[in-house]
C-alpha cells in the first residue's frame, strides 16, 4: 500500500549559518495569487463547483473568511478587493442558510452550519460598517445560544467541533476577540461549558471511559481535533474560567478537565503521534494519521493551550514530538488543505515558534510553504472533493500564506491558543 505521506526532501533546521531561513515574500504572494485566481474562476454564483451549503468546511463562508483574513492583513489588503469580494461570497452563503434556520441544532453548528455563516457575516459587515446587517447577524449567530443548551445528546453526538458545541464556543472566542465590543458574555459561555462537562461526564459514566469526560460522534469514540475530545477540551480552556489567576473553574470541573488532558496525553505513542479513537486502544488498531482532524496535528492546540494554562513541562515535550513527526511525516498526498493536507501540517510549525520563539519552527513552516511547489507533490498529491474550499482546499492554504507573512499573529482558523 503506497504511503500517505511524500519524503520530506529538506535537511531539518540546524544553525543560522547551515540552514539560513529566506522567505521569499514576493513568492509567497505570488501563491496566495494563483490560488485565489484559481478560486474566483471556480467558485463564482452559477459555477458547477459552487457550493450550495455555504458552510465554512467547504462551502462559500470558508471562501469568505479567507477573504476577511487577507483584508486584515497589512501583507497583503492590497493584493485584491478583499472585502468586497467577501461580502459576495458570505452573502451567497447566508442565502443558503436561511432554508435551515427553523433547524435548532444548526444554530449553533459552526464549522458545518449556520452559526459560521453568521458569524463571518458579523465580521465583514464589521469592517464594512454596515451596522444594521451586523445586528441581523449577530442575532442569528447568537439564537445558537439557547439552542446549545435544548438537550444533551443525540444520537451523532453534539459536543464537538464541525456542528456541536465547542465549534460553537470556538466561534465565540472568535467574535470576541475580533469585534470592538465583547458580543457573548461570560456568563453564556460558561453555561454551555457546564453543558459541555455534564454531556461528558454522562457519556463517560455510561461507557466506563477511562477519562473523566469523554464524547461519541456517529457512535465513534474520537480523540483528534475534527470530531473528538481535544478540541472539546482546548475549548473548555478557552474559557473564562481559565483567564483568570488563580483559576477560577469550579474544583470538581477543573480536576475533571485535567485529568481528561492527561489520559490524552498517556496516549501518545513513541513516534509523538495518537489514536483515532478510543476504539482503537480496545481493537488494537495501528492505525495513525497526521492529519489536524485526526492525529498530532489537532492534538498539538489541546497541549499548548495545556502549557500556557498549567506551566507543566511534560506538555511542551509532547508538543515537541508532535512537531517532530509532522516534520518527518506530515508531507501529506490528500492535497494543500488545513485539515488533512500540507498547509494543517504546516501550522504546527507556526504555533511552535509562536510558543517557543525558536527559529527551527519557522524554517520548518517556511519548509512546508516550499512543498506546495514541489514538483513530486504536484504530480503525486490528490485533488480534495472541494479544492477550493477553506478546510479541504485551498483557501485554507491561502491563510496558511497570510500567516506566514506575519508569524507572531499566526493561529489555525478558529483555534487561537494565545487569545
Amino acid at each position: 500500500m503506497e504511503k500517505r505521506f511524500l519524503e520530506n526532501p529538506f535537511p531539518d533546521y540546524i544553525s543560522p549559518e547551515s540552514t539560513p531561513i529566506v522567505l521569499d515574500e514576493e513568492h509567497v504572494k505570488n501563491l496566495i495569487c494563483t490560488y485565489i485566481d484559481a478560486i474566483m474562476e471556480c467558485c463564482q454564483i452559477g459555477n458547477a463547483e459552487e457550493d450550495h451549503r455555504g458552510d465554512l468546511y467547504v462551502g462559500n463562508a470558508g471562501i469568505a473568511f479567507m477573504f476577511w483574513k487577507l483584508s486584515r492583513s497589512e501583507n497583503t489588503k492590497d493584493l485584491y478587493p478583499a472585502l468586497e469580494h467577501a461580502e459576495t461570497f458570505i452573502r451567497n452563503a447566508k442565502c443558503n442558510a436561511d432554508r435551515y434556520k427553523k433547524r435548532s441544532a444548526e444554530r449553533y453548528s459552526f464549522l458545518c452550519g449556520n452559526a459560521g455563516i453568521f458569524a463571518v457575516s458579523a465580521a465583514i459587515s464589521h469592517d464594512l460598517k454596515h451596522m444594521e446587517e451586523l445586528s441581523d447577524d449577530l442575532t442569528s449567530f447568537k439564537s445558537g445560544i439557547p439552542s446549545s443548551k435544548e438537550f444533551m445528546h443525540t444520537k451523532y453526538g453534539c459536543d464537538e467541533v464541525l456542528v456541536g458545541r465547542a465549534g460553537f464556543l470556538s466561534g465565540c472566542y472568535w467574535l470576541n476577540d475580533i469585534l470592538c465590543e465583547k458580543k457573548i458574555t461570560d456568563d453564556d459561555i460558561i453555561s454551555i461549558c457546564q453543558m459541555i462537562i455534564n454531556s461528558g461526564r454522562e457519556y463517560a459514566k455510561k461507557t466506563n471511559a477511562p477519562l473523566p469526560l469523554m464524547y461519541q460522534y456517529h457512535g465513534t469514540e474520537y480523540l483528534g481535533a475534527a470530531h473528538g475530545v481535544c478540541a472539546i477540551l482546548h475549548m473548555l480552556l478557552d474559557s473564562p474560567w481559565f483567564r483568570t489567576d488563580p483559576i477560577s473553574a469550579p474544583s470538581a470541573e477543573l480536576r475533571d478537565i485535567k485529568r481528561s488532558i492527561d489520559f490524552f496525553l498517556t496516549l501518545q505513542d513513541s513516534e509523538g503521534n495518537f489514536p483515532v479513537a478510543l476504539e482503537d486502544l480496545k481493537s488494537g488498531r495501528e492505525k495513525r494519521l497526521v492529519h489536524w482532524c485526526h492525529g498530532a496535528p489537532g492534538a498539538v492546540y489541546l497541549l499548548a493551550k495545556a502549557y500556557l494554562i498549567f506551566k507543566e513541562d511534560k506538555y511542551l515535550q509532547a508538543l515537541r514530538r508532535c512537531a517532530d513527526l509532522v516534520w518527518k511525516k506530515g508531507f501529506l498526498r490528500k492535497g494543500p488543505g488545513i485539515c488533512h493536507g500540507v498547509a494543517g501540517n504546516g501550522y504546527v510549525f507556526l504555533l511552535l515558534y509562536r510558543l517557543t520563539n525558536e527559529p527551527k519552527y519557522y524554517y520548518r513552516a517556511v519548509k512546508f510553504m516550499e512543498l506546495l511547489t514541489d514538483s513530486e507533490f504536484k504530480h503525486r498529491a490528490r485533488t480534495p472533493d472541494r479544492p477550493h474550499s477553506l478546510y479541504e482546499g485551498v483557501a485554507g492554504t491561502v491563510c496558511y500564506l497570510i500567516d506566514l507573512l506575519n508569524p507572531q499573529q499566526a493561529h489555525f482558523p478558529f483555534m487561537d491558543v494565545f487569545h
